[in-house]
């Protein structure tokens, strides 16, 4: 019973010092297929304390590369993941699940980032969303 009870404590301690959603996804990365490349670069946002700008870049075959922008900050006691406009005003939030509990009702950001993987997705409104998949890259 003592050991279930310490490996119990020690499974909680180690949920409880994942980094946060800023700090596991700051820098850049890519996504690259033979034709195609989409990139995503996390800085700070100078204007918002504790808050990252994200930028998405789809670079096709031919064409323009398509641009998205998403914001990450600081919301209640977690994060929210937004959806930003051409004048970086937030067009839909998610709240950013941590943890395994939670209601999916109005939908909820998945961050996964694993050492040079990221994964951010969302759910809530239909199917499960794609924001971004790919590997960690040099900010150039």
């Amino acid at each position: 019973m003592k050991r279930l009870l310490a490996a119990c404590l020690l499974l909680s301690a180690c949920a409880t010092t994942q980094a946060p959603p800023p700090e596991r996804i700051a820098g850049c990365w890519i996504n690259r297929t033979s034709l195609e490349a989409t990139t995503m670069r996390w800085l700070p946002d100078r204007a918002r304390p504790g808050a990252l700008i994200g930028d998405k870049l789809f670079y096709r075959a031919s064409g323009d590369p398509l641009r998205s922008r998403y914001s990450l900050e600081p919301s209640g006691a977690g994060f929210a993941l937004c959806e930003l406009d051409d004048a970086n005003t937030a067009t839909r939030c998610w709240q950013v699940a941590q943890g395994e509990s939670g209601s999916l009702e109005g939908g909820r950001a998945f961050i996964d980032a694993f050492s040079d993987r990221l994964r951010i997705s969302v759910v809530g409104d239909g199917d499960e969303r794609t924001i971004f998949q790919g590997r960690r890259d040099g900010c150039d």
